[in-house]
């Protein structure tokens, strides 16, 4: 909990230092932003309503009021997961510049998670080391194939230290593809374009091949929101994941579809009414601009971090299905 709190202010100290402005996106909300049916819906209002997943779609009309702005609160998924990775409540950061592009967001990324990761090695050592030397005892008791390749320390001064990686989807579809473990049938999921990558070849991008962050770029669409830009191939769109080391995917994001006539049509094809989204569509009808943002779920943030394995251990009062017991 030290640690979550020093990354708390150190959050906001990034944002207003680089002259955002934080906003609060509302709770309650009419739509589905990732375009997921696993709500936590309400009747209250008269008509559906469901907590929200993302404060996304109100940031990104906020910023083009602002220019800069963050959101940073509590966020709700109603999908059924009890893993160590998932919860019902949690919380997100979510940034969002107008006049910016893929690779403005991607500097953005890499700047803020390195201003993190160097703001808790230099504030909260002492936490730090105490557990590194936790999770060095329990790694030993681990069959080796299972053991961290790095100790918490390393992994992060590995983020701290570094240059993120960046390549396409397909370039690392390429690589994945010629790896050893491909060809040796090591990976449990199968590499295919087209297909979502895993948490097994992320880390192998990351710890292997590149022994770096690795920062992935233009997916297929067929697999993204709706409301991220759509490329000129379009076939992908321009989005971005960032992987480290141990726990793959970190934190994503994209280029915003500016388009109206290309949202629209992207928003029909994934099967969200023009009319649920009527007054996010008039952020590009009256005149808009070329926007980017990202998510990062603070709870995983934590969990990196503080080289934590549940996701239950790094927020007081969890919530997750079949648990809320105060």
């Amino acid at each position: 909990m030290k640690v979550r709190n020093s990354a708390t202010y150190a959050i906001h100290n990034f944002f207003q230092g680089q002259d955002f402005v934080q906003m609060d996106a509302p709770i309650f909300t009419g739509n589905a932003a990732e375009g997921t049916t696993d709500l936590f819906e309400t009747d209250y209002y008269g008509k559906p309503a469901y907590l929200t997943q993302s404060g996304q779609l109100y940031g990104e009309a906020m910023a083009m009021a602002m220019g800069k702005i963050y959101t940073f609160g509590p966020t709700f998924r109603a999908e059924k997961s009890k893993t160590r990775r998932h919860l019902s409540e949690f919380w997100m950061i979510e940034p969002e510049v107008a006049f910016a592009d893929l690779t403005d967001n991607m500097n953005l990324v890499e700047d803020f998670l390195k201003y993190l990761v160097s703001y808790a090695l230099k504030n909260c050592k002492d936490d730090l080391e105490f557990l590194a030397q936790r999770e060095a005892q329990e790694e030993k008791s681990k069959p080796e194939s299972e053991r961290n390749a790095l100790g918490l320390m390393e992994r992060l001064t590995f983020i701290s230290e570094n240059d993120f990686e960046r390549l396409t989807y397909t370039e690392a579809i390429d690589i994945l593809r010629n790896s050893k473990p491909f060809k040796k049938k090591k990976f449990k999921y199968p590499v295919e374009w087209g297909k979502d990558l895993q948490s097994e070849h992320e880390r192998y991008l990351v710890e292997k091949h590149f022994e770096k962050p690795v920062i992935l770029t233009d997916y297929p669409a067929s697999f993204k929101a709706f409301y991220m830009r759509l490329n000129d191939d379009e076939k992908t769109v321009a989005a971005m994941d960032v992987l480290f080391p141990g726990v793959g995917e970190i934190t994503g994001g994209s280029q915003r579809e500016e388009r109206l006539d290309v949202l629209t049509r992207r928003s029909e094809e994934m099967g969200i009414a023009a009319e649920e989204l009527w007054w996010y569509l008039d952020t590009r009808k009256y005149g808009t601009c070329k926007h980017a943002g990202f998510g990062l779920g603070f709870e995983r943030l934590v969990m990196f971090v503080t080289g934590m394995t549940n996701i239950r251990d790094v927020i007081p009062f969890p919530r997750s299905p079949k648990n809320c017991e105060f």
